[in-house]
């Protein structure tokens, strides 16, 4: 088994200012859902059990970690 080659490893605060993102439902979608794979990604889930749970393409949680590793919260 490979391991991921972009690692969601969010701190406290960057995991309550994603929740407080989702929350405040003032976002687009497509925010909150890069959002919403953010926090699963850094629960442990895998792509395809994190496409389960958000409902997107299974290319998508690859893209949200990648920006996330390379641009931090500004990605979503």
């Amino acid at each position: 088994m490979s391991r991921k080659k972009h690692v969601v490893d969010l701190s406290d605060e960057e995991r309550r200012t994603l929740e407080w993102f989702i929350s405040t439902g003032e976002r687009k979608a497509e925010d909150n859902t890069r959002a919403r794979i953010l926090l699963k990604a850094d629960d442990g889930l895998t792509d395809a059990e994190i496409c389960e749970h958000v409902g997107c393409s299974i290319g998508t949680p690859y893209k949200a970690r990648k920006n996330y590793s390379e641009r931090g919260l500004a990605a979503i």
